[in-house]
């Protein structure tokens, strides 16, 4: 009995290895993956990121439609920030900060003009977590 289920054991480990050896030695090779393509695609994924000074980026949110919709805050600190990059930068990132602020706040005093109180909202905003 005990004899039959030790042959049983090492006939099924015997057929599970022999499979596992057969599959193992017909597997297809890897493909080989081309890198120098594979980072110079990646690249060039991210290559507009790279030029924050080109004129178009402003093309939509300073356009005339777009600030009659939405005021031109968004116009004045891409511009601003386009303007601090380069050599020949002829703003300071401490001007685009004043507008980034001038925005933040607008966006709060809109949003804190609709609650129930909205000197709460003001104050919770102005706390500097």
């Amino acid at each position: 009995m005990i004899s039959t289920i030790i042959a049983a054991a090492l006939g099924g480990a015997l057929a599970v290895g022999g499979i596992w050896l057969h599959k193992e030695r017909n597997k297809p090779e890897p493909e080989q993956v081309d890198i120098a393509a594979v980072v110079a695609a990646t690249m060039q994924q991210y290559q507009p990121a790279n030029n924050l000074t080109q004129p178009d980026l402003i093309q939509v949110p300073c356009s005339a439609d777009y600030i009659a919709e939405h005021g031109d805050l968004l116009c004045r600190e891409l511009f601003c920030s386009m303007t601090t990059r380069g050599v020949e930068s002829k703003t300071s990132g401490a001007e685009c900060e004043q507008i980034r602020n001038v925005a933040n706040k607008k966006v709060i005093l809109d949003l804190c003009e609709k609650q129930p109180d909205p000197k709460v909202c003001i104050e919770l905003f102005d706390r500097r977590l």
